[in-house]
Parts: structure tokens; sequence; C-alpha cells
């Protein structure tokens, strides 16, 4: 089998704003000596409101401090079979409103450049994509057609929506291109500090793709982290029907509706980080891949390094899905599915 993690990172703290987090944590955290007790603190004593944003901070400070992306790699890739492939998906944190990125987009993808240079068989590189970038398009033009990137990497929550004007020309070009498109959705993870919780996921709603994969068909467009843990177990605990307030539907479910109504065949989503609640979300996703549309349009991600932690590193989640869904669905999810997302042979 050729695993394909559709969904990972190895971006650093070099590439984080300066302001990420309150107090001054962002730059304590990057002094050695710091992070063990500061990572205990934000992860076991958070004394804020968005844990899930503190503890995928102290996960990521703690694998990339002092570290180059290469090293991030390598950290990830050893706990994967050698012929395994990577997704790698930048991020353009510059417009969250949490002040200075030390080092800027381009750095971040030059960088990433020149990796695929040394591991050409497994990273396939994504571009982060921010549509009030100035000359994003040409950027983005450039990164594919010079330096061979594969796809576009979106997270609106940072302070766009999907349907924003500027990315009309990328969606364009990504449908001529072939260039498969990952965006972030869930209501968890990283927003512009304006945005409260509430007023980020707004951004981030599945229901938001409907009118871009109806203007652009043959767009491939995934659904990172399938709505999220929370809507998950929504899904799970609260009745819904048809006749009840659409707000209140889950994500999942309004995932599952555009991926079964057959009118999307080029919408997928990922199960990155949600599968890290792998005790029950493996046996739903089980139940859900008996659909043969979720079947097909489902995709194998982690989100490395975002869950990495001591409880569920990746070789044993990938070896506990296997496991619980059985090769068939493994395979179908890993790499079957993938190779089609990402138009390779």
């Amino acid at each position: 089998m050729h695993i394909h993690n559709c969904h990972m990172h190895i971006f650093t703290v070099d590439h984080v704003p300066e302001n990420f987090l309150p107090l001054g944590l962002a730059k304590l955290m990057k002094q050695p000596y710091l992070q063990t007790p500061l990572r205990f603190l934000l992860v076991n004593l958070n004394p804020f409101s968005n844990r899930d944003l503190f503890e995928r901070y102290a996960n990521f400070v703690r694998i990339s401090t002092n570290k180059s992306q290469r090293e991030v790699f390598e950290v990830v890739r050893a706990y994967y079979p050698l012929d395994t492939r990577f997704v790698v998906l930048p991020m353009d944190m510059a417009y969250m409103g949490a002040g200075k990125v030390p080092v800027e987009i381009d750095g971040q993808h030059d960088e990433l450049a020149r990796l695929v240079q040394k591991y050409p068989q497994q990273i396939i590189p994504f571009a982060a994509v921010d549509p009030r970038r100035p000359g994003v398009f040409e950027s983005l033009k450039s990164w594919v057609e010079n330096k061979g990137f594969k796809g576009i990497k979106l997270y609106p929550p940072l302070g766009y929506m999907p349907n924003d004007h500027g990315l009309v020309p990328i969606y364009e070009y990504a449908q001529a291109n072939n260039l498969p498109v990952m965006t972030h959705c869930s209501r968890g993870g990283v927003r512009n500090k304006k945005l409260s919780a509430t007023e980020a996921a707004k951004f981030s709603d599945p229901d938001n793709y409907r009118e871009i994969m109806d203007r652009f068909p043959n767009l491939k467009i995934c659904m990172g982290h399938a709505g999220g843990d929370q809507d998950w177990q929504q899904y799970l605990d609260q009745p819904w029907d048809g006749s009840a307030p659409k707000s209140e539907m889950s994500w999942l479910s309004k995932i599952l509706d555009i991926i079964c109504s057959g009118q999307y065949p080029n919408f997928y989503a990922d199960i990155s980080y949600t599968i890290f609640h792998i005790e029950e979300n493996a046996q739903i996703l089980k139940v859900l891949l008996q659909d043969e549309r979720v079947k097909t349009q489902m995709l194998f991600g982690s989100d490395f390094y975002m869950v990495e932690q001591e409880k569920f590193p990746e070789r044993r989640l990938t070896m506990s899905l296997r496991a619980t869904l059985g090769e068939d669905l493994f395979r179908q999810i890993a790499e079957t599915n993938p190779k089609r997302y990402l138009a390779l042979p």
C-alpha cells in the first residue's frame, strides 16, 4: 500500500506572528528552558477560553522550536513507510492581526521548495493563499509553474470568506490546471484576532462552498478536518431533521449532504485532527464509509504536528485507524482517493 497523508504541516515558530498568543507567551515559548513548564500550563492549567488554540500552539512549539522545516519533516517521515507521500500545507498568518511574522510566506514557500528537491517522491507541496496579500495570484502562478507546487491551501478564519472576489481568479486557475484546493473546515484552530470563535466559524462553514462548486464544477476542493471533532460529536448526540433551522445542523451532516447529493464529485473531506479522537471517531468513520459516495470522497490526513502528543503519535494513530477500518477501506482513503484528488498516476 502506498500511503498518502493529505494534510500535514512542517512550518516552524519563525512562520508564526509574534503576538499569536497573549501575554507575550509566543516569545517566551521560544526559550528552550521555558518550553516544558509553559506547555504544561497551556495544556493542563489553561485559564483562557480557547483551549484548542493553546494546545495546538504548545504542540507545534515543542516540535518546531529551533528547527528547520527539513528537521520537522524528518520527524514525521520516520513514523511512516519510506514511500509515503505527504501533502505539506504552509500557513500565511501575516493578516490575522497578531503582529509581524519573522519569516514571511515567500520565505516559508522557498524553504519548502528546496526541501522538495531533497524528497521529490515524498513531499507534495501546496502554496498558502490569502486573497488580501498583494499580488497573490501572480505569486501562486510562479510557485506552481516555476517551483512545482501542486495545490492550494486556504484558511478562511484568518479573516476572509471562501467566496472573496480575490479568490475567483485562483479558483479559475486551479480548475484549469487541475490543482487541488485544501481549506480549513472546523470550528477550532487559528483565527483572526478580531473574530470571536462564533464569528470565525462563519468563515469555515462547509455550506460556503456550494456556490463555489456550482460555479467551478471541476474544481477539486477538500474540507480539512471534515467539520471537526465538535461537529462529529454533535452529529451523534443532537437530533436534527429538515424542519429545524439549518444553523443547528452539524458540519459533518452538511458535508455528508453535499457528498451524498451526487452533485459534487470533486468535493472531498479529510479526517485530519478529528481522527485523533480515534476511540469513537474511527468507528463513526467506518460506518460512514459504507456509503459509496462517502467512501470515494474521503481522504486520510493526520494534521501533524498540530496534534503531535505523547498519547497518540503518528504511527499509533495510523496503525490504529488501519486496524479499525481494515485494509480495503484504509487503502481507499489513504491511496485510491488521494491519487484522484491529487491527480497522481
